[in-house]
């Protein structure tokens, strides 16, 4: 059996599974055997057990280890737990967890790997509506927001960026996934521009996916006030126990562009 996935009419992406293990609403989670499980959300692989290093220890980590102390984070749209598995390796650090999918908090059940963060005494799980959740926080409430899911819901609600700059402390930073250069450039872009209109230094920054097509997919941070390359906490970085993929070297190479792709992204990026 295969799982098929495109992004364009000229590319596609297939992987071989051995089993469909669960299935609700949209949410599937499928045995690969090579890959491991695989998390899958209206027919798009979120992450397998084999790459979800990859995605998850270069967003938490790379946002904690440009702080120069952050005490409260809210994870939008973390509902799987695995960005918040990141995040508890850092001591001290609250977590919130906001979730619009309830499948997929079930589907992580079935995925069998982080689901059980959410019995940790550090992290706060809430499943509704996460735009009208973010509209009713508190101001300057988080040192660092990280969308797991960001997508045309928050890009089509032009309060969003403006409520995540208002709910942030004075030098708080946000990070969110901002499509892929190689076959969504235009989308690449508009994450950009929506962090272009609220924060100081705005820039791209990549991780490796072995099941969504392509393989290199990328972030976007905003930032008020710290740098991810120049504020890097190289001690937070490099001493933090528990990674197996981030390190401060892979911190500061994800953020580098090709001269070709930093002409086309240069009005979009603040550094």
């Amino acid at each position: 059996m295969w799982l098929t996935q495109g992004v364009v009419d000229i590319v596609k992406c297939e992987l071989k599974i051995k089993e469909k293990v669960f299935e609700q609403d949209g949410v599937e989670v499928f045995d690969s055997g090579y890959f491991g499980k695989i998390l899958v959300q209206d027919d798009t692989a979120l992450y397998c057990e084999h790459d979800s290093s990859m995605r998850h220890e270069v967003a938490a980590h790379t946002a904690m280890c440009t702080h120069a102390d952050p005490k409260r984070v809210l994870v939008v749209d973390g509902g799987d737990g695995a960005v918040a598995a990141e995040l508890l390796k850092h001591k001290d650090v609250m977590i919130d967890v906001i979730e619009r999918d309830k499948d997929i908090v079930d589907g992580a059940k079935a995925f069998g790997r982080y689901h059980d963060v959410f019995e940790e005494t550090r992290v706060t799980l809430l499943v509704g509506d996460t735009v009208e959740m973010l509209s009713s926080m508190n101001d300057e409430t988080y040192d660092i927001v990280i969308f797991n899911r960001f997508d045309e819901i928050y890009l089509d609600d032009a309060a969003v960026m403006a409520g995540v700059n208002r709910i942030l402390t004075q030098k708080g930073l946000v990070v969110m996934d901002a499509s892929s250069q190689l076959f969504d450039m235009a989308g690449h872009k508009e994450v950009l521009a929506a962090l272009d209109a609220q924060f100081k230094i705005v820039m791209p920054f990549r991780y490796t996916s072995m099941v969504r097509t392509g393989g290199e997919q990328w972030f976007a941070m905003g930032s008020k006030f710290y740098h991810p390359t120049a504020d890097l906490n190289l001690q937070r970085a490099d001493l933090t126990d528990g990674y197996t993929w981030y390190n401060s070297d892979l911190h500061v190479a994800q953020f580098a562009l090709p001269t070709a792709t930093f002409k086309l992204l240069k009005e979009y990026i603040k550094r």
